[in-house]
């Protein structure tokens, strides 16, 4: 089965009943993430089913939960996200989940539908007589919709779970390497690389690094690399080793530029050091949340920064954004 490397969501669209729920669970268990079904979520917090909120406060409220919904989920990452099959109803929904997401149309016919729908009485839309009749009709209304929206389409009318699972799985790497290389669209791949205890962020010396935590500033960095246009990946560790043993995972996978806060082994690791002046085909920005040149005189002197492009220390979480800020501008030389 294909290997996923991106953050972004795998966002399944489709007509209620498709399998958007049961795949994604197997998909987000397979890939290791997150499942998400915005249908029970919205369940969850007003403890009512679909049929009880429709017919308690209407299809439009509804539609105007899932529409806020959809704009929380444009900000989350690596998450498998089960849509409601009427979310394509407005172009603002697809809109926020494109954000960071890849959208996945699953395909199936009516007859499909109407098997796997034929005794589900929580769908207000198809409590009617004819069933079948009124999943064809919806179909043809919603099927422009499903097309426009979608990144790449997969069909799961065939009833084997598990190999329409392989099916998504195998298309969203199709997809992601398109390019040949392991991005849609050609994107730049950049890094974010922590070292120890930029995890506590928010927590150890205030004073010094701020209020806002590890999470935080990293939705921060994710939110400003997909607006400059990167497929982004961040990493931490604790472990010098594992620092190191990422570092050259970025070379085979050929990514374009790494922004690095080596954290204290910036002092004194010259195996972090050697691991980046191995790899001098990639761009690293080194980044300090404080300005380490007016702390303690152990902090003044970095072994890394030497072998990196350049040093940006004092800006607080800023000082990410602006190193990605550099890496696309040096990339755009390169290519220039």
């Amino acid at each position: 089965m294909s290997r996923i490397y991106t953050e972004k969501n795998i966002v399944l669209i489709g007509f209620m009943g498709c399998g958007k729920t049961t795949l994604g669970r197997k998909i987000a268990m397979t890939l290791k993430r997150k499942f998400i079904d915005m249908d029970l979520q919205i369940q969850d917090f007003y403890h009512m089913s679909i049929n009880d909120i429709f017919r308690e406060y209407s299809e439009a409220f509804f539609r105007e939960q899932e529409t806020t919904l959809c704009q929380n989920l444009g900000k989350a990452y690596k998450k498998v996200i089960a849509t409601g099959g009427g979310v394509v109803k407005k172009p603002e929904n697809i809109e926020s989940l494109k954000k960071n997401g890849i959208i996945v149309y699953l395909k199936s016919t009516p007859e499909s539908i109407y098997e796997n729908t034929k005794y589900d009485k929580n769908r207000p839309l198809l409590n009617v007589d004819d069933k079948l009749g009124e999943i064809k009709r919806l179909m043809e209304e919603r099927e422009p919709m499903y097309e426009e929206s979608a990144d790449l389409v997969v069909d799961v009318s065939e009833r084997n779970i598990d190999r329409c699972v392989q099916n998504v799985i195998d298309s969203v790497a199709e997809y992601l390497n398109e390019d040949g290389e392991g991005n849609p669209g050609g994107l730049k791949k950049v890094r974010v690389i922590n070292g120890p205890n930029i995890n506590f962020t928010g927590i150890r010396e205030r004073g010094i690094y701020g209020n806002l935590n590890y999470r935080q500033i990293m939705d921060r960095v994710r939110d400003k690399a997909v607006e400059l246009g990167f497929e982004i990946e961040i990493f931490q560790s604790n472990h010098e080793g594992h620092i190191i043993d990422y570092i050259q995972k970025c070379y085979f996978e050929k990514v374009d530029g790494v922004v690095i806060n080596p954290g204290a082994f910036t002092h004194y690791s010259y195996a972090i050091r050697d691991a980046i002046a191995s790899v001098p085909e990639i761009p690293f920005i080194e980044v300090h949340l404080s300005n380490i040149h007016k702390r303690e005189e152990f902090r003044h002197t970095s072994v890394t920064a030497p072998v990196c492009i350049g040093q940006l220390c004092g800006f607080g979480p800023f000082g990410y954004e602006l190193g990605l800020i550099t890496l696309r501008n040096i990339l755009k030389q390169t290519e220039e």
